[in-house]
């Protein structure tokens, strides 16, 4: 038994690996289907696995790694989970997942890469159900894990992907889908046309910069940028800049509230690693980057500290409300 620096585990050799094959054909029905998973989306995360296995945060997933398939996984780079290659080689000729490999190449590499476009199709299935149709690039980007141009570089176009994930019906073809996509499109623009109809786009007033504000925010799951509205509003960044002097000084007349939303994020992100949160992983999991917390905040470890000092405030809020909750209660017994 050897140790391996790469993934912080001692290596076994031939004489234990019978061992290891014992406790893996012993594992629990359920336990197996999850490594299984884990070697299907490696490398992957607390948060991916929170939605596959349908846990209630990154925290539940780190405790079944440790307590059910501790000796069979580790962290990467960065924290990603992946699986042993004992644990791997097992799951693999004993789950059919070669079956991938076609017989003229037979190669791992064969293996990964269809694995892998699995993946891409699992997810875009999710996507397609949960919008009730099939969705588009700008739909993809909304709520797919993986980007558009992902599902390009794999299978040539978001059509083709659709197709090969069987949930294009026989009777759509890649124009009758390039029709909708472009019909939406239009809907959208004449959309904007139409709230743009309703102000004097040349001078626009406070109200209306706000009003319009206001809109892009519910409209994202991020804090608005200037960028977002060049895209999505009908008034230009500069507008907001001439009007409140600075971008947040036009969030905070919107009644947008970018220290709350940022805090938000890393609570979140925070409780699906499971640790310590760090830059790295405020960048992967994020809705926003710690470049932007950071900046905000002045630092990152201030960032941090702040929020811990809002996690507190949340808690005594909390127990202020069910206090009061309690007093009501007992005023109306009481009469």
């Amino acid at each position: 038994m050897s140790y391996n620096e790469d993934t912080g585990r001692f290596q076994f050799g031939p004489d234990l690996k019978a061992n290891i094959e014992e406790k893996l054909s012993d594992l629990p029905d359920e336990a197996y289907d999850r490594l299984l998973d884990l070697v299907r989306l490696e490398p992957t995360s607390n948060s991916k696995l929170k939605n596959q296995w349908n846990m209630a945060s990154g925290s539940e997933v780190h405790q079944y790694l440790e307590s059910e398939l501790n000796p069979f996984y580790y962290r990467g780079d960065n924290s990603y989970i992946r699986v042993t290659k004992e644990a791997k080689d097992f799951v693999r000729q004993n789950s059919g997942l070669n079956q991938y490999v076609t017989e003229e190449s037979g190669s791992s590499e064969d293996v990964s890469e269809n694995i892998r476009n699995r993946d891409l199709l699992m997810d875009l299935v999710t996507v397609a159900q949960s919008l009730g149709h099939l969705p588009d690039e700008k739909e993809i980007e909304a709520n797919s894990s993986y980007s558009s141009d992902r599902f390009r570089n794999e299978f040539g176009g978001l059509f083709e992907a659709c197709q090969e994930a069987g949930i294009v019906p026989d009777s759509v073809t890649k124009d009758d889908y390039t029709a909708v996509t472009e019909n939406k499109k239009e809907q959208e623009a004449s959309q904007a046309e139409d709230r743009e109809s309703e102000y004097s786009t040349s001078d626009p007033s406070a109200a209306e910069l706000v009003e319009e504000l206001q809109w892009v925010n519910q409209n994202i799951e991020t804090v608005p940028s200037p960028s977002d509205m060049n895209e999505l509003g009908i008034f230009t960044g500069p507008k907001y800049q001439d009007q409140f002097g600075s971008w947040d000084e036009a969030l905070d007349a919107a009644g947008i509230d970018k220290g709350e939303m940022l805090l938000q994020d890393m609570d979140r992100v925070a409780g699906e690693v499971a640790k310590d949160l760090t830059q790295s992983e405020m960048n992967e999991y994020g809705r926003h980057s710690s470049t932007m917390i950071a900046r905000y905040f002045g630092g990152w470890t201030e960032a941090k500290e702040r929020l811990q000092e809002w996690r507190k405030e949340k808690e005594n809020d909390s127990s202020e409300e069910f206090d009061n909750m309690v007093n009501d209660r007992l005023d109306d017994i009481l009469g």
